[in-house]
C-alpha cells in the first residue's frame, strides 16, 4: 500500500540549546528518571475522543497513540498505522496498521479497536467531539488484524490529517466496553508510551513510562504535569526547583530567563490564531466599518509591546507557509484610509460609531492588553469601542444564542494546519464558531469540505481568504507563540501544533 506524506505547512519549530549541569534525576545512557511540567489546566475528561480543546492534547498524547504522527513541523508521518490510502473520489480511506501496536494492558491493538474508537462509539451515541470530524464514517470494514476500510458518506479529504489530531485517539474496544463511556473519562487504557500513576484532580497526573511500548521510547521514565493555573505561580515553581518545565511564561520572563545561567527558554510560533472575530449584522452591515477597523490596527506594534516582537503579524486566517495562505497578499495598516472608509459612511473622530468589544483577559498571555491597545487606535479614527470581558465558555454561548457582540478577540487553535480547520470552520455558518454569517459566504466555504482535489482545493481557499478579507469578515492580528522555561541541562524541540510532546525532551 502506498504511504502518503503530506507536508502540510511551514517551518516553524526551533530547538534550545544548553549547557549540562548535574541532576540527580537523570539516570545514566540519557535516560532521565523524573520531569515536572507546570501546566496551564486540567483535563476535563481522559476519553482522547471526548474533546476538541487544545490544552489537554499533551497529557492525552502521552496515554494513546494516534492513527497517524505528526512530526515538528506538522508533517504527516506513520504511527499505528504504517501505509493509508485515500481513494480517488475521497470517499475511502483504506489503512494498514502494525501488528506489534499494544494497549497498556498488554491487550494487542487490532482493527477492531479502530472501527470501535472511529464508528462504533458515535453509533452507540457516545457524546465525542470525534464526531466533528468522523461524523461522516458510515462504516469501517474489517479485512484483517491489520487491514481496514474508513467509509464515508460523502468525500472527506481531509480524512489523514484528522487521523492526526484532536481526538483522533484509538482507544480499547474491550476496555471501553468493559468501563463504558463514564468509566472513559476517569480511567485511561492506552497504547502511547505512559500509563497512569497517579491523577488528583486539579493538582497532578503523574505518569510511568512503558517498558512495553511499541515504539521508540521518550527519554523520561516519570513524567508529571503539575496543574498551576496562574503564570506567576508557574515561574515561581521552575525558579524554585519544583518542576524542571514550565508552560506559557510571559514574554518578559522568557527574555529574563535566557539572560541568566540557570534556565532557558524558548518563545517560538505554533498553530494559533489571534484574531478579531466580526459579525456581518448590526453596526457591521456597513462594509466600510469593517474594513476600517481592520486599517486602523497596528499589528507590528503589538507584537512588539506584547510579544516582544516575536508574534508574527498575518493578514489572512492562516500562516507564512501554510496551505491556503494567500500568496503576496497584505492588508495594510492605514490610519488615513480608516478615516476615509469612516467619513463615507457619515463617522469621524467627533461623531464615531459605537459598539461593544467582547476580550477575554487571562486566556492568553496580553489578551486583556491588547485589546485596551486595539480600543485606544480605533479612537484616533472614529471608533468609540466599550470593552467587555467575558470568559472561553462565555463566548461560545454568546454566539450559540446571537448575543456576542459586534467584535471580540479570540483565538482559535490549527495544530493540522489545514486551512479547512480555519477558514472552513470559521465561515461555515451550520457549525457554532462562525460569527460572520452570510449565505453567499457559507456557499463557497461548504463544497470545500468535500473537494477531493486537493491542489485545487487548496487554490480555492486562498481565494477564498483574499474575498473574505476585502469583505472584512474577521481581521487577522498575530500568529501566536507558545513560551516554555526549562532547566539548562535539558533540551526542548517544541512542536508547531503547540503539544508538549515528551519525546522532545533530553539531555542537553
Amino acid at each position: 500500500m502506498k504511504d502518503i506524506d503530506r507536508r502540510l505547512f511551514m517551518q516553524l519549530f526551533g530547538a534550545a540549546g544548553a549547557t549540562l549541569l548535574a541532576n540527580p534525576a537523570f539516570a545514566a545512557g540519557g535516560d532521565i528518571d523524573r520531569i515536572s511540567i507546570a501546566w496551564t489546566s486540567d483535563p476535563t475528561t481522559l476519553d482522547p475522543n471526548q474533546r476538541l480543546a487544545p490544552d489537554p492534547q499533551s497529557i492525552l498524547r502521552s496515554l494513546f497513540d494516534q492513527p497517524l504522527d505528526q512530526l515538528a513541523d506538522l508533517t504527516l508521518a506513520p504511527a499505528i498505522v504504517s501505509g493509508w490510502k485515500l481513494n480517488d473520489d475521497a470517499t475511502s480511506l483504506n489503512l494498514t496498521l502494525r501488528d506489534d501496536v499494544t494497549f497498556s494492558d498488554g491487550s494487542k491493538l487490532t482493527s477492531a479497536d479502530v472501527r470501535y474508537s472511529f464508528f462504533e462509539r458515535l453509533q452507540a451515541g457516545h457524546e465525542l467531539d470525534l464526531s466533528t470530524g468522523f461524523g461522516t464514517v458510515t462504516d469501517i470494514e474489517i479485512l484483517s488484524d491489520t487491514e481496514c476500510v474508513m467509509k464515508f458518506s460523502g468525500p472527506f479529504p481531509t480524512a489523514p490529517v484528522w487521523l492526526a489530531f484532536a481526538t483522533g485517539f484509538i482507544v480499547s474496544k474491550a476496555h471501553g466496553e468493559a468501563v463504558g463511556p463514564e468509566g472513559m473519562k476517569t480511567n485511561p487504557l492506552g497504547a502511547g508510551a505512559y500509563k497512569l500513576k497517579e491523577y488528583t484532580r486539579d493538582s497532578r497526573i503523574v505518569l510511568e513510562r512503558r517498558d512495553d511500548y511499541w515504539g521508540e521510547k521518550p527519554s523520561v521514565k516519570q513524567l508529571t504535569f503539575e496543574i498551576i493555573p496562574d503564570s506567576t505561580a508557574r515561574l515561581a515553581a521552575l525558579e524554585s526547583g519544583t518542576v524542571d518545565i514550565a508552560m506559557e511564561l510571559s514574554i518578559r520572563d522568557v527574555k529574563r530567563l535566557q539572560q541568566g545561567t540557570a534556565f532557558n527558554a524558548v518563545a517560538h510560533p505554533i498553530g494559533r490564531l489571534i484574531f478579531l472575530t466580526v459579525r456581518s449584522d448590526g453596526v457591521l452591515a456597513d462594509k466600510n466599518v469593517r474594513l476600517a477597523a481592520h486599517h486602523a490596527i497596528d499589528k507590528a506594534l503589538l507584537s512588539q509591546a506584547f510579544f516582544g516582537g516575536d508574534a508574527v503579524t498575518i493578514d489572512a486566517p492562516a500562516f507564512p507557509g501554510m496551505q491556503g495562505n494567500p500568496p503576496g497578499y497584505v492588508f495594510g495598516y492605514d490610519e488615513a484610509k480608516a478615516v476615509e472608509l469612516l467619513a463615507a459612511s457619515g463617522f469621524s473622530p467627533e461623531n464615531p460609531v459605537e459598539l461593544e468589544f467582547a476580550t477575554s483577559n487571562g486566556q492568553f498571555p496580553g489578551d486583556y492588553d491588547i485589546a485596551r491597545a486595539i480600543v485606544t487606535m480605533w479612537e484616533k479614527v472614529g471608533i468609540r469601542a466599550k470593552l467587555i470581558s467575558i470568559t472561553e465558555a462565555q463566548w461560545y454561548d454568546l454566539n450559540s444564542t446571537g448575543k456576542l457582540p459586534p467584535i471580540s478577540l479570540f483565538t482559535w487553535d490549527n495544530p493540522t494546519g489545514d486551512p479547512e480547520h480555519f477558514t472552513g470552520y470559521m465561515f461555515n455558518d451550520e457549525l457554532p464558531f462562525a460569527t460572520f454569517k452570510r449565505p453567499d459566504v457559507t456557499a463557497m466555504v461548504k463544497p470545500l469540505f468535500s473537494e477531493p482535489n486537493n491542489e485545487k482545493r487548496i487554490k480555492a481557499y486562498e481565494e477564498l481568504n483574499v474575498f473574505l478579507m476585502n469583505e472584512g469578515a474577521m481581521i487577522p492580528l498575530l500568529q501566536s507563540i507558545q513560551t516554555i522555561g526549562f532547566r539548562r541541562d535539558l533540551a526542548i524541540t517544541p512542536w508547531s501544533n503547540g503539544w508538549m510532546e515528551a519525546r522532545s525532551i533530553s539531555l542537553a
